[in-house]
């Protein structure tokens, strides 16, 4: 009798313990799909985004050397581009170009001829000294910032830095931190990838983050001076 009590007993345990490990498991998993579904969304966003950019042309003759619609050129240029360049103390030449990537807002009410501009991505390279930087930002339909990717050296481990922080609701849901060597030969070596963030890598974030409120508030600027 006593025999048969114990083995219900553990059976019990058993089964408790199973459920408690699949409904944790269930959590994770749930987590886990969400995290994909976000960078899924963020890297179809960005390849659609790229994938404007790269048919745009150059210059007023831009037609004139584009093959077809969807060939590299093909697409009207449409960004605002701002370029500065200072003679800074103890660096000397520094060069910085922002570029603006804008989609036209359509709707009701709004202005078919000249509808107001939305900013979809930007990207911004300079230099301090020897040392060059590059930021991407992208932002959705709404215009909420939703993926950063900045490349940045660091000298004294004779690396480039390479971060992409995935957003959603202004959170980030996902980060990778990549390193390669400056002449790239040896290729990208990930070095962290969480849902979570080091202290290190939240101040990364918020620098970024930082950037992207001014690059969209010189957006502004520029779209508000603008002629047409």
């Amino acid at each position: 009798m006593k025999n048969r009590f114990f083995v219900a007993v553990l059976m019990l345990l058993a089964v408790c313990r199973f459920a408690a490990a699949q409904g944790k498991g269930k959590g994770a998993t749930r987590a886990e799909i969400f995290e994909r579904q976000v960078v899924e969304d963020v890297r179809k966003r960005y390849a659609e985004m790229k994938r404007m950019i790269s048919l745009m042309g150059e210059g007023p003759d831009w037609q004139e050397r584009a093959i077809d619609a969807d060939s590299p050129g093909g697409w009207p240029p449409e960004y605002f581009h701002v370029k500065v360049v200072q003679n800074l103390p103890a660096t000397g030449y520094h060069e910085e170009n922002v570029k603006m990537f804008y989609e036209e807002v359509h709707g009701e009410g709004v202005d078919e001829i000249y509808p107001p501009l939305r900013l979809a991505f930007a990207s911004s390279k300079y230099n301090f000294a020897a040392r060059e930087y590059y930021e991407e930002f992208l932002y959705d339909t709404e215009g909420n910032l939703i993926f950063i990717y900045a490349q940045e050296p660091d000298l004294d481990e004779g690396v480039i830095v390479k971060y992409r922080f995935y957003i959603r609701d202004s959170k980030v849901i996902w980060t990778t931190v990549k390193e390669s060597s400056f002449d790239d030969d040896g290729g990208e070596t990930e070095v962290y990838a969480d849902s979570d963030l080091t202290r290190d890598y939240r101040e990364a974030l918020d620098r970024y983050a930082d950037y992207s409120n001014r690059i969209k508030a010189l957006f502004t600027a520029v779209d508000n001076a603008r002629r047409l």
